[in-house]
């Protein structure tokens, strides 16, 4: 039996510590699917991105699960870590408005939000047009924020009129009385998980992790195939409350990937978002950031 310590952080702000974004391995613990394949999993919650990566590098931990706009920042400063996998390559936001708001055509004159990168080459314009006959700056202001919370806490304090947000914060606005406007997915948080490594740890712990892998796989498919334990458990250990909880297994967990691979499609919208000049461009980054045979055949 190989011990291995594996970290999770939750969303920022009050209402985003109600969200974690992988949960599954708190059921496979219980289940011992984790040591069916030889490893003790140590799961803990560390709370910060950068504590994170200090425990990595100190030899603390072994594995993380973060957001993938983070990891690939961390990985241009550092070029010391390296992606094993993702159970989540894409979640489309959730365009949330105030309840006066019927569709988006009624954002004549108003004013919507969205954190910047995400939105930097996402057509929200062209949506505005064909489905509203609407034009950005003309019709509707378009405000750009440094991050999901911060568009998340104008929409709910009521400085703009509608937000394009991350699921989990739609989940909570739903509860607070604003609801999901009709139209496409516009903006998407692409890789919102990755699991990370560093370099020297894959070196050293490539059989360890690589049976990390195998389990978390079947960890992901007991928790989708455990709705009512999934519930139990975000109500207990996160505070949701039942209808919340309902959303979060129903809109966000259900979408995992037990593939654990990277769609290459996703990895470049995240690229072009966070990297869009890396040299050699996008399948050179797959090359120096991504694990052999992480990428999805």
């Amino acid at each position: 039996m190989s011990s291995l310590t594996a970290m999770y952080g939750k969303l920022e702000g009050e209402d985003g510590r109600k969200f974690a974004r992988e949960i599954s391995p708190h059921l496979a613990i219980e289940a011992g699917i984790y040591k069916k394949h030889g490893i003790d999993l140590q799961w803990q919650h560390v709370q910060g991105t950068e504590e994170r990566y200090r425990r990595l590098a100190s030899g603390a931990a072994d594995v993380s699960f973060v957001v993938g706009r983070q990891s690939l920042k961390h990985f241009l400063q550092s070029k010391t870590s390296v992606i094993v996998g993702s159970p989540l390559n894409s979640c489309p936001y959730y365009f949330m408005a105030a309840s006066r708001i019927a569709t988006i055509k009624d954002l004549k004159g108003k004013t919507i939000a969205c954190r910047e990168e995400p939105a930097r080459n996402a057509p929200i314009g062209h949506v505005f047009k064909e489905h509203a006959g609407l034009e950005l700056k003309k019709h509707v202001k378009l405000t750009l924020l440094h991050g999901d919370l911060d568009a998340y806490e104008s929409l709910t304090a009521g400085r703009v009129d509608g937000a394009l947000v991350p699921r989990q914060f739609g989940f909570v606005a739903e509860e607070k009385g604003f609801h999901r406007l009709d139209c496409p997915d516009v903006v998407d948080d692409p890789l919102p998980i990755t699991i990370e490594t560093t370099k020297e740890i894959l070196a050293k712990k490539s059989k360890e992790i690589a049976a990390f892998l195998q389990a978390h796989a079947e960890s992901v498919r007991h928790l989708k195939s455990r709705r009512e334990d999934a519930l139990r458990l975000l109500q207990e250990k996160f505070g949701q409350s039942p209808s919340l909880a309902a959303k979060t297994f129903d809109g966000y967990f259900t979408l995992l990937d037990d593939s654990l691979k990277i769609d290459m499609r996703h990895l470049k919208n995240l690229a072009a978002q966070v990297a869009p000049d890396y040299p050699g461009g996008t399948e050179k980054l797959a090359g120096d950031w991504l694990a052999p045979g992480v990428i999805k055949a």
